[in-house]
C-alpha cells in the first residue's frame, strides 16, 4: 500500500509541476502590469528619458570640450550633439524592443502559452 501511495504521490507531484510551469508566463505578465517588475510603465519611461538625456549630455560635453580645445566654436558642439542624440535614440530603441525578444520561447522549449513547440 505504501508503494501505491508513493506512486500516486509522485504522479501528483509531476502534474503539479506541469501546471505550475503552464502558469509561470501568466504570473510574470501580472507582475509587469502591477509595476513590481523591471518592465513597469513608469520605470520604462524613466529609463527611456534618462538614456536619451544622458546621450545628448555626453555629446554636448564632448563637443564643447573639443570646441574649447581646438578653437572651432560651433563645429564639434553641433556634430557631437547630433551623435549623442543618435546614441540616445539607439538606446531607447533597444529598451522599447527588448520585451519583444523575451516573448518567444522559454528555456524548457515551451511557447508563451505553455505548449510544446514541437507539438
Amino acid at each position: 500500500m505504501d508503494h501505491l501511495s508513493s506512486n500516486v504521490r509522485q504522479r501528483f507531484e509531476e502534474r503539479l509541476a506541469q501546471a505550475e510551469n503552464r502558469q509561470l508566463p501568466q504570473r510574470k505578465m501580472r507582475r509587469g502590469v502591477m509595476g513590481k517588475g523591471e518592465s513597469s510603465s513608469f520605470g520604462m519611461a524613466v529609463r527611456v528619458g534618462s538614456d536619451l538625456i544622458a546621450g545628448v549630455a555626453v555629446g554636448v560635453g564632448i563637443g564643447y570640450g573639443l570646441d574649447h580645445w581646438t578653437g572651432h566654436k560651433p563645429l564639434f558642439l553641433i556634430i557631437f550633439t547630433l551623435l549623442g542624440f543618435g546614441a540616445g535614440m539607439r538606446n531607447v530603441w533597444q529598451i522599447v524592443n527588448a520585451p519583444a525578444q523575451e516573448a518567444g520561447t522559454q528555456k524548457d522549449g515551451r511557447s508563451q502559452r505553455g505548449q510544446r513547440i514541437d507539438d
